[in-house]
């Protein structure tokens, strides 16, 4: 048995409680004053949910677009920043790459180790127009029949596409009807071509505003259809892809269940400042975010509990629902809202107790105590 004190949000604010573990699930939760005796945490610490990261290119030096990539390090260093579950990412490939890639990626749960839950496969069919860090030499037309090897070699949860390409509709449809959820990203896409990739079943944006066609008064484009429509919406909290001053707008704009914060993580998450690669090309670390050489964007290198502290001390977004979006948002959209992404009596405890600060101090996992910080593994 494992009791946790602390301010509860699960992700709904509860106040100070004492959640009690026993037998791999949350077994009650109490309202309460004062820790007891052998709990962890007080009352400056937050209980969470276990955080749910949905769009991770790789860590701890790691790609996973490369299939010798160290899945047991990095399932078991996930837990340091109170993930409990995630979504590798593989970014556009050469057609043969995938196979020993997903096949790497398939991966059952193991004790002591953050979930992996799927794969999100983003690219190769994409925009030429807005490929961020993707290869331009293989971006490519949708095809239906390379998206069903990746269904029969891998488990994939979702898939990023630009719906405005060449057979984009058909392949959505596909990829729906097998259970794979689509998104829509890295696309020159106008707000008509959204509208279409929805109604054949495409049901999220991949990190909104960055790598598709920009907003405009006179053209709102796939961003203005995400944000005047119930369409959920993954973002970047790093400061760097998105102003914070326009995450308070999305915040305000869309219904609090319609956005997920992602860290779309690199290799160089949980690593000093360097040099890394990304699908075979080189970028560079400053620790918070990594660019190409030219510049470019290509993607974070901030933990997602340290995302959860920008938006509540930097954008003004009230902590539960900043919570949230890491948390039983993700689960949603990726189809594990039944299991994940909350504290409540009788579900699978996975949980995080952290610090004032939002640091890590306990990471809990299927009611069992993976990390805690200060104790080596």
């Amino acid at each position: 048995m494992i009791q946790l004190f602390g301010h509860l949000l699960a992700p709904e604010d509860r106040g100070l409680c004492l959640v009690t573990v026993d037998a791999g699930v949350v077994a009650s939760i109490e309202p309460a004053g004062e820790p007891v005796e052998g709990s962890l945490g007080g009352k400056t610490n937050k209980i969470l949910p276990g955080l749910i990261d949905v769009q991770v290119n790789g860590a701890f030096g790691d790609d996973f677009a490369d299939p010798s990539a160290d899945m047991d390090r990095i399932c078991m260093g996930m837990l340091s920043f109170g993930v409990t579950g995630f979504v590798p990412t593989v970014v556009t490939s050469p057609a043969a790459a995938y196979g020993p890639v997903l096949a790497h990626l398939r991966r059952p749960h193991r004790p002591g180790e953050a979930r992996v839950l799927g794969v999100h496969i983003e690219g190769p069919f994409i925009s030429p127009t807005y490929p961020g860090t993707h290869s331009q030499e293989q971006i490519r037309l949708p095809n239906v029949d390379e998206a069903a090897r990746w269904v029969e070699d891998g488990d994939i949860r979702y898939v990023t596409l630009a719906p405005e390409l060449p057979g984009a509709l058909d392949l959505i449809t596909f990829l729906v009807k097998r259970g794979v959820r689509v998104s829509m990203g890295h696309t020159n896409a106008n707000w008509n071509d959204a509208s279409a990739a929805v109604a054949s079943g495409a049901g999220l944006a991949t990190h909104l505003f960055n790598a598709m066609r920009p907003f405009k008064h006179r053209d709102p484009g796939v961003v203005g259809f995400v944000l005047a429509t119930h369409t959920p919406a993954g973002f970047i909290g790093d400061g760097n892809h998105v102003a914070f001053e326009t995450i308070r707008m999305i915040v305000r704009i869309k219904a609090p269940d319609e956005l997920v914060l992602v860290t779309d993580a690199l290799a160089g998450l949980g690593m000093p400042p360097g040099r890394y690669m990304l699908a075979g090309r080189e970028y560079i670390s400053d620790g918070t975010c990594g660019r190409l050489p030219d510049g470019t964007l290509s993607g974070s290198l901030l933990p997602l509990n340290r995302a959860i502290r920008n938006l509540v001390e930097k954008a003004g977004v009230d902590p539960s629902t900043a919570v949230r979006l890491a948390t039983a948002n993700a689960a949603r959209v990726i189809g594990k809202e039944d299991t994940l992404g909350h504290v409540e009596k009788g579900r699978v405890a996975d949980l995080v107790l952290v610090d004032e600060a939002w640091e890590v101090q306990s990471t809990i996992v299927d009611g069992a105590l993976a990390y805690q910080a200060g104790v080596s593994r």
